[in-house]
This record gives structure tokens, sequence and C-alpha cells, in this order.
């Protein structure tokens, strides 16, 4: 486990998109990768590669388990079945978490993380404490892009603390995920407009998944994308937010492995379910052909938006 490099030097007073400001843009590139051991009884980390500000630390292990219910009775959906069914596959299971090492990101800042679980091990992946995305004196947007990877019979739970769209910032949320046959994904996303009492910044949100079938090649699990500010025309109407300042979504995706078989508790129809009184808050439940689940939920703020999403977010 060696660690990568990352100028992670501030400018000054440098004007946006001069030269100075393009040099102290941080570039960052962080990698995590996760396996059995060839016993298969225990899952470890065999690369651990942090870069400034992307720090990585592994913070604990288990052996397989029996799937874990949530013990709180979830609301059932149409079909009969609830969001506590989408429980990963029972594996050895590493918990690493990411660590925030410097301010922002600011603008003109690219940190990238690129993250594998193979076969047999299960990744949960948490971050610290929320991102605070910043504006500053950059080029451009800030950008922090996630690529992910299951391997088939592995398991990613990628549940990071929420985004922070600071006023002023222009940031943007690139994931990419490719599931294999029998392989388990959960991605939680949450973002919240602005920090307490102050107007949002600007963010833009772009989510692709694709899931492999036996034997075949990758297709389209979701594609999403999604543009928050104050600056996006009609999002404070009752079509789009209303007076909602967090956003997010919860994605479970689980392709079929070699024997056709996919995860109990996939096979959900639609749901959704309304705000209370005085509230502009909801969660709607979006079955996808994969199999796959997508929760999505508007709410007043992140408390509320991470009990909206459900049992499964909490995992």
């Amino acid at each position: 486990m060696s660690p990568a490099t990352a100028e992670v030097i501030r400018p000054g007073a440098a004007r946006p998109g001069s030269a100075a400001a393009r040099a102290h843009a941080v570039r960052a590139h962080a990698v995590l990768r996760v396996e059995a051991d060839p016993s298969g009884r225990v899952a470890q980390v065999v690369e651990l590669r942090s870069a400034v500000p992307l720090v990585l630390r592994q913070t604990g292990t288990a052996p397989a388990a029996a799937a874990d219910r949530p013990a709180a009775a979830a609301e059932a959906v149409a079909g009969g079945r609830a969001l506590a069914d989408l429980v990963p596959p029972p594996l050895p299971s590493v918990t690493v978490h990411l660590v925030g090492a410097a301010a922002g990101p600011l603008a003109g800042d690219q940190l990238r993380l690129d993250i594998q679980a193979g076969t047999g091990a299960r990744l949960v992946l948490r971050s610290v404490a929320a991102t605070l995305a910043m504006p500053g004196h950059g080029p451009g947007p800030s950008v922090v892009e996630i690529n992910a990877e299951v391997a088939a019979g592995g398991a990613l739970d990628l549940l990071p603390e929420p985004t922070v769209a600071v006023a002023g910032c222009r940031h943007r949320m690139v994931g990419r995920a490719s599931v294999a046959p029998g392989g388990w994904l959960r991605w939680r996303e949450e973002v919240l407009l602005g920090r307490f009492g102050e107007p949002a910044g600007h963010v833009d949100t772009d989510l692709r998944v694709d899931v492999r079938a036996p034997g075949g090649p990758a297709r389209p699990l979701l594609r999403q994308e999604l543009a928050l500010g104050p600056d996006v025309a009609g999002l404070a109407g009752a079509a789009l937010l209303g007076g909602a300042r967090a956003v997010g979504s919860l994605l479970t995706a689980a392709p079929a492995g070699p024997d056709g078989a996919g995860p109990a508790g996939l096979g959900m129809a639609a749901a959704a379910s309304p705000a209370h009184p005085g509230d502009p808050g909801g969660v709607a439940v979006l079955p996808l052909a994969g199999p796959g689940v997508l929760v999505s939920a508007v709410a007043l703020d992140a408390v509320t938006l991470r009990r909206q999403l459900g049992p499964a977010a909490e995992a």
C-alpha cells in the first residue's frame, strides 16, 4: 500500500482561469481494490493508493455472516416486498473510510477515485464527513469522479456522506459503475443545497451504471443526470424541488448470476410516499430492469433525506 502524490498548493489571489490558477488546481487519483483471500473466508485490501485530498483508511473487517436485515420494519411497497429486503450477499467484508485531507474541492480541482470489489469479497466504503464543494479561483467547475467495478460474486456498498453545494460553487459529481453477473452494488448519493442559512451553489450529477449478463455484453441499467442550483430554471417550482433543500438517491443493482437467479427483493413495483403536510419532501421507488431498484427522495434537511431513503441507506 503506497501513497500517490498530488499537488495541493492553493492559489492566493490568482485570477480565475489564469495560468497561476491552472497550475495550482488539485489533480488527485486514488485507487482501492478488495479481493477475497485464497481460502475465500477473508476479504483483504490488495491495493490502496491515497492521493491528497482523497485519503483512504481501512477501518474494519468482518467474516461472512448471514444477511443482516434491519430490525426496524420498513414500509412495504406494492408487490409485498419491502426496502429492507435489499440486503447484500453474506460475504467477508472490508470497511474503508474516505478522509478529506484538504479543504474543498474548490473550482478547478479534479479528483478521481477508482474502486474494485473482487469475487467473494464485499467492500463497504464510507466517508468520515460531508464533502463541501466550494468556490475558488480555478478554471471550470470542481469535479469528483468515482469509477466502480464489481466482479462476479462480489459486493460494493458505496455510502458516502452528503455533498454540500456551498454558495458560489460550481461542482460536478460523476459516477460510473459496472456490475458483473452475480455482483451486488449499492450506491448512495446525497446533495445539500447550501449550508445552513445560505443560498445554494450549483452542482451537476451524472451517474451511469451498466450490468453484464452471463456471457453477454454490458448493457445500461441507469443513466441519470441532475442539475441543481439557483440558476436552474424552475427548480424551486412544485414540479421539481419546491422548497426542498436536500436531494438524494439510493441505487441497488444485482444482475442475475450464471444460474439465472437474481437476489430476493429486487422485483419491486414502483411506489411513492407522499410528503407530510407542509413538508416539500417525498420518496419514490422505481424498479429497474437488471434487476435493480432506484429510490429517489427530496427533503428539507439531511436527516429527513436519509430517513426518506430508507433503512438500506443506513446499512
